[in-house]
C-alpha cells in the first residue's frame, strides 16, 4: 500500500469551533466559513480567525502531531513522498477549540469620533504629517 495516510486518513479533520459569546465569523486562512458554532475540516496549521463586531479579534493557528498511519508506507519512498505532498504526515491533533473573546477598547474610540465633527485638517508634506481637529458635539 502506498500513500497511507493520504487514504487512510487524509490531511484534513473536522474540529467544532465555539466562542463565548457564540456567532462569531470563523476565517480559516483568510475565509470566511461560517459562525460559532460550526463544525469544519481543517488541517495541520490552517490559521482560524474568530471576528466578531464590537470585540477583540482572537486568532488560533491549528496545532499538529505525526500521523502514525504514514508508517504503513514503510520502505516506499513513493508512499512518503505523497503523504507529504498531500499534507498527510501530520494530523490535527484537537477534535474541539473554544475561544473566549474580550470586549474591544475600539469600540469606544469609534463611537467618540463619530459623535464629533471634523473642523480642520493640517497637512505637512515635508515631515509626512496629517493632523485633524475634531471638534465633539
Amino acid at each position: 500500500m502506498t500513500s497511507c495516510a493520504s487514504i487512510l486518513t487524509g490531511s484534513k479533520r473536522k474540529v467544532l469551533f465555539e466562542t463565548e459569546p457564540t456567532g462569531a465569523k470563523v476565517f480559516v486562512n483568510g475565509f470566511e466559513k461560517g459562525k460559532t458554532p460550526v463544525q469544519l475540516k481543517v488541517r495541520a496549521e490552517d490559521r482560524i480567525d474568530f471576528r466578531l463586531d464590537d470585540y477583540t479579534e482572537r486568532v488560533v493557528v491549528m496545532d499538529s502531531k505525526f500521523n502514525a498511519v504514514s508508517i504503513l508506507n514503510g520502505l516506499s519512498i513513493l508512499g512518503w513522498g505523497i503523504d507529504a505532498l498531500t499534507g498527510s504526515l501530520k494530523r490535527v491533533d484537537t477534535k474541539y477549540v473554544k475561544v473566549t473573546l474580550e470586549k474591544s477598547n475600539k469600540t469606544a474610540f469609534i463611537n467618540y469620533i463619530e459623535n464629533g465633527t471634523i473642523t480642520k485638517i493640517n497637512i505637512d508634506e515635508t515631515n509626512k504629517i496629517i493632523e485633524t481637529i475634531i471638534v465633539l458635539n
